[in-house]
C-alpha cells in the first residue's frame, strides 16, 4: 500500500474516532425533572435521565397528553364535548346504557372484580355518599377549613343507592348502565393509580428505561438512577430512586423533625399511600373528617393515619391502599398475607409504625428514625 494511502486511512480513522467521541459527549445522559399541576386533583412529577432536552420534552409531551385524557375520562363532576366520561355515565343513570372508551370500561370491570375478589371496602358505586362529603369539604374550604359533616339522614338515604351489582357492564357493546337512577360512580380511589400504571407502560414501550413518576402519592419507579445523586440524604438513594412516606406531623407524629417517617427504595416498584392528613376538614369541635369514607358507616375511617402499599402494579396498589385504610390494622395484615408480592407499612394512631411480614425480610426500605417497628 502506498505511503500516502496509509496516511489518509489513518487520518480518516482518527477523524471517525473524534466524531464518535464528540457525538458521545453531545448525547451525555443527564438528569431531568418536570411537574404537571392540576390533573386528577394533584401534582404529578416526572424524574428521568435523557440524552437530550428534546428527548425529555417528547416524553413530557406524552405524559401531559395522557394526563389530560385520563383527567377528563375519570371526571365525575364535569362533562366534555370530546369524550364520554364518568359524569356522562352518572347523568344517564336509570335512563340508558352509555358506550365508553376501552380504558374506562377496563377500569370499571377491574374495580368490580377487585370488589368481589379482594375487598368490598372500595366501592366505585359509592358516588352518592362521596358527593355529600365532597360538598362538605368544598364548603369548609371557604371557611378556613371549618365545616359541617352531612347529616345522618342524608347519608342513610344516599347509602341506599350504592349497590355495585347495579353497575351493568356489557363487554360486547363496551357499555355501562346504572340501573338505579340515583346511583353515581366515583373512581377517586382507583383512578390515579391506574393512570400512573398506564403512563408507565407507555413510557416503557417508548424505550424509556429509567424514571420515577409521582402522581400525588401514587409513585411508580422503573430502573434505577443512571447518574449517582450526591445530594441524596441516604447512601441507598444515591444510586436508587427513593420515595418518602410523609409524616402527618400532628397527634402522635407531631414531634418528627423530618417530612418523612420512612424512606423506601422505589426501583421497579409502585408505592402508594393513603392518609388522613392532606384532604380533610374540621367541625366546630375540632373533629377531623378525611376524604376516605368507610362504606360500613358512611363516615371517614379512623383506624390509622396512613397506609402504604408496595407492589409492582400501581393500579392494584392504589386500590389496596384505600381498602386497607378503611379496615383495622389486624384485618389489613390478614389481607396482605393472602396476596402475592404485596407489602404494606401502617402509621397507626398511637405513633407505631407497623410492617407486613414480608417487609421485615426485604432490603428496599430505609427508616429515618427510631420507633417501635414490629
Amino acid at each position: 500500500m502506498p505511503k500516502g494511502c496509509s496516511f489518509l486511512i489513518m487520518k480518516r480513522i482518527f477523524l471517525l474516532i473524534c466524531a464518535l467521541i464528540l457525538s458521545g459527549c453531545s448525547n451525555k445522559i443527564q438528569y431531568y425533572t418536570k411537574s404537571f399541576p392540576d390533573y386528577l386533583d394533584t401534582m404529578t412529577t416526572y424524574i428521568t435521565y435523557a440524552s437530550s432536552e428534546d428527548d425529555f420534552e417528547k416524553q413530557c409531551q406524552y405524559i401531559e397528553k395522557r394526563l389530560q385524557y385520563y383527567d377528563k375520562l375519570f371526571d365525575n363532576y364535569h362533562t366534555y364535548p370530546s369524550i364520554v366520561n364518568v359524569m356522562t355515565i352518572n347523568q344517564n343513570a336509570g335512563k340508558k346504557a352509555v358506550v365508553v372508551d376501552q380504558e374506562l370500561f377496563d377500569l370499571l370491570k377491574l374495580s368490580k372484580e377487585r370488589y368481589q375478589n379482594i375487598s368490598p371496602q372500595v366501592n366505585i358505586a359509592y358516588g352518592s355518599v362521596l358527593t355529600l362529603w365532597h360538598e362538605a369539604r368544598e364548603q369548609a374550604s371557604k371557611h378556613k377549613n371549618i365545616g359541617q359533616p352531612p347529616s345522618k339522614e342524608e347519608l342513610e338515604k344516599a347509602s341506599g343507592h350504592t349497590n355495585i351489582n347495579q353497575v351493568i357492564l356489557d363487554e360486547k357493546r363496551r357499555s355501562v348502565y346504572l340501573e338505579d337512577p340515583e346511583m353515581a360512580l366515583d373512581l377517586g380511589a382507583v383512578a390515579k393509580g391506574y393512570t400512573m400504571e398506564k403512563i408507565k407502560q407507555g413510557l416503557i414501550k417508548q424505550g424509556v428505561k429509567s424514571f420515577l413518576l409521582n402522581g400525588g402519592g401514587n409513585v411508580v419507579g422503573v430502573g434505577q438512577r443512571l447518574v449517582a445523586s450526591e445530594e441524596a440524604d441516604y447512601k441507598a438513594c444515591q444510586s436508587h430512586y427513593c420515595i418518602g412516606i410523609a409524616s402527618p406531623k400532628d397527634g402522635n407524629y407531631a414531634s418528627t423533625k423530618s417530612d418523612y417517617e420512612a424512606v423506601l427504595v422505589a426501583d421497579n416498584k409502585a408505592v402508594v399511600t393513603s392518609g388522613d392528613y392532606e384532604r380533610y376538614f374540621l367541625d366546630a369541635q375540632g373533629n377531623r373528617y378525611c376524604h376516605l369514607i368507610d362504606p360500613r358507616t358512611s363516615y371517614p375511617a379512623h383506624y390509622m393515619r396512613s397506609v402504604t402499599i408496595i407492589t409492582k402494579d400501581s393500579g392494584l396498589a392504589d386500590y389496596l391502599s384505600s381498602a386497607l385504610f378503611l379496615m383495622s390494622y389486624e384485618d389489613g395484615q390478614k389481607l396482605i398475607a393472602s396476596l402475592d408480592d404485596v407489602e404494606a407499612i401502617w402509621l397507626l394512631n398511637d405513633g407505631h409504625i407497623m410492617l407486613s411480614e414480608g417487609m421485615k425480610n426485604k432490603d428496599f426500605y430505609v427508616f429515618q428514625k427510631e420507633r417501635m417497628y414490629n
